[in-house]
């Protein structure tokens, strides 16, 4: 197991920037996420593994194998990478969950709005640990 302390400056580095530029896109662009999401799930569960792989994998490892920290407020991070692992296990392992959560771009742009703002918390979070 890699040592965290020397391992989660460089997870943080690596992620403040996306976290921040999808955030802002959610905010700025949601009608365009909203038609992506839509498109995804009129693809039924195989649209799982394009969502999964292109947009939750990559981070949700990165945060789990090395950033392995459990203060505060660095544990915010840790601790979304935990639950976005568990999103990801749900969804490949009971499609049928996973498809409900993309259902969810129908709802409208608030949604997406909102889920901005958190990406952007972590993005700051990143930068400011």
């Amino acid at each position: 197991m890699p040592d965290s302390l020397l391992t989660a400056p460089y997870v943080r580095a690596l992620l403040a920037i996306p976290f921040v530029l999808m955030g802002l896109s959610h905010i700025v662009q949601p009608a365009m996420w909203r038609e992506y999401f839509g498109r995804l799930h009129a693809e039924g569960a195989p649209a799982l593994v394009t969502r999964t792989f292109m947009l939750e994998l990559w981070p949700a490892l990165l945060i789990v194998v090395f950033h392995r920290v459990w203060t505060f407020p660095a544990v915010v991070l840790t601790l979304f990478g935990h639950l976005l692992l568990l999103k990801i296990v749900v969804s490949l392992l009971a499609p049928t969950l996973g498809l409900r959560s993309l259902a969810q771009a129908r709802r409208g742009d608030i949604g997406f709005q909102v889920g901005g703002v958190v990406l952007i918390a972590l993005g700051v979070l990143c930068v400011m640990v």
